[in-house]
């Protein structure tokens, strides 16, 4: 339990790390899954939610939830992105609402559990090629055993669980504060870009980039690690620093 909520430095800086971009809806969504693992843990502390596969399952959608708001983060359009992922969390909270209506254990079926396996892959692929890729395995790993909890609440998938979700945001946090060897400024402004929105948005900044320097006939190419070069050479990057800044500007990111 302390090492669970020692986790709220790092989301605390995660928050003011992008309050100003197009990712604090996403990081609220992220805050609201924290909370709702929270409740879980505190409630099986005192015995309330051991046998309830209910809030597992609320905070597993939660996740799932904002690993999805994610992928709205653009301006213009990201408030509106939540409406998406508010419809998102009613769908999941059908069968909720199912099984209170007819006293019957409704989430458990199958459809549920592939939907919310599939919600939960979206958001955490979207970051296993970035520098929180072990933040996101350990997550997934998390959510593989906890849907396998579902299955069978008395089992140990979900006090392992527990661990690794208590060191996740840790680890994450622990691989974006390593120190890599110098970069230009270019590939800093990039990686971190890449590393906070993912693969799906950096691939999409890639492409703009690459499709701007190809029409400048600049002789470079943006890949998924930095700047390459095609021609040998000293280059000024002073344009090809500015030209990805402005892509970045929809993103809240300058």
């Amino acid at each position: 339990m302390l090492l669970f909520f020692s986790g709220a430095y790092p989301l605390r800086q995660l928050w003011r790390a992008n309050r100003r971009t197009s990712l604090r809806h996403a990081v609220v969504w992220a805050l609201v899954a924290w909370f709702a693992w929270a409740a879980v843990m505190l409630g099986e502390s005192f015995g309330v939610t051991a046998d309830l596969p209910a809030a597992r399952y609320l905070a597993l959608a939660l996740t799932g939830c904002a690993g999805v708001a994610v992928l709205g983060a653009r301006r213009p359009g990201m408030a509106a992105w939540n409406f998406v992922v508010l419809g998102l969390l009613s769908v999941f909270l059908l069968p909720l609402a199912q099984g209170y209506l007819t006293g019957s254990a409704a989430l458990l079926g199958g459809f549920w559990k592939v939907f919310l396996a599939i919600t939960l892959g979206v958001g955490l692929v979207n970051y296993l090629f970035t520098r929180l890729a072990l933040g996101a395995a350990l997550l997934a790993a998390v959510c593989i055993l906890e849907l396998v909890a579902l299955v069978q609440p008395e089992s140990w998938e979900h006090r392992v669980g527990g661990w690794l979700l208590a060191m996740a945001p840790w680890l994450s946090f622990a691989a974006l504060r390593i120190q890599r060897d110098a970069r230009s400024e270019f590939d800093r402004c990039w990686l971190e870009f890449r590393n906070r929105f993912g693969l799906i948005w950096a691939q999409r900044l890639r492409e703009q980039f690459n499709r701007s320097a190809a029409n400048a006939g600049w002789p470079v190419e943006l890949a998924w690690s930095g700047l390459r070069r095609a021609a040998p050479g000293q280059l000024d990057e002073a344009d090809f620093l500015t030209t990805l800044r402005a892509l970045m500007k929809r993103f809240g990111v300058a």
